[in-house]
């Protein structure tokens, strides 16, 4: 049986979760700040030269070149299929399209840490 999402759904779960905390908080992929950007260890290549773009909600491994939305990343961590990462990620919005994703630091989850700031991490 084929599962079918709506586009405004599946817009919302890779745009309103912040894919940093994603990455970090929920998939608790390794990650740092470096050079005062929020790193990540690439599930696919296992290099932390990546970034995440805040304005985009993308991710980016430069050494294996691949970009990364967080269906994408949910995929390749948790070695699933796209319907089962959509009902994963489904489980962590609620129903006001808020993130349901702590911070145990206490961060703003609309920006990565900085290097310097508080709660940025320390690696």
């Amino acid at each position: 049986m084929h599962r079918r999402y709506h586009a405004n759904h599946l817009g919302k779960l890779r745009n309103n979760i912040p894919i940093h905390r994603l990455i970090g908080d929920v998939l608790g992929i390794p990650c740092k700040v470096r050079e005062g950007y929020f790193r990540f260890l690439c599930p696919h290549c296992a290099d932390f030269n990546t970034a995440t773009n805040p304005k985009t909600n993308l991710a980016r491994c430069f050494r294996c070149e691949r970009n990364f939305n967080p269906i994408d990343i949910v995929m390749l961590e948790k070695r699933i299929n796209f319907v089962e990462a959509v009902e994963f990620l489904s489980g962590i919005v609620t129903i006001h399209q808020e993130p349901n994703v702590s911070s145990p630091s206490g961060q703003d989850s609309s920006s990565p840490p900085r290097k310097g700031t508080p709660g940025s991490m320390k690696h």
